[in-house]
């Protein structure tokens, strides 16, 4: 059947852990660990974002802000290359 077990000498018996402050202490280095994990992800995206080129206006560089008339729904940025779009 079901053996209910109580006491300190668990940690040892079930996990391998000597005590309670063991298995404590080791989830809290874990923790640190994906938290600089994380930490380093987060800087390295922010850091690619920041790189991302952006349309900007040279007069107050900012964005351009686009409006549209009454009954277009769509703008229209079209670019090419010399060498591959016309000969």
């Amino acid at each position: 059947g079901i053996e209910e077990r109580s006491g300190i000498d668990d940690a040892d018996a079930v996990l391998g852990f000597r005590s309670l402050n063991a298995i404590v202490d080791m989830m809290i280095g874990l923790v640190a660990v994906v938290l600089v994990f994380f930490s380093i992800g987060a800087v390295v995206a922010a850091r690619r974002v920041a790189k991302v080129p952006t349309v900007r206006l040279v007069s107050t560089k900012q964005p351009p802000e686009l409006s549209i008339g009454t009954g277009i729904t769509w703008h229209l940025f079209l670019s090419h290359i010399w060498s591959t779009g016309q000969d």
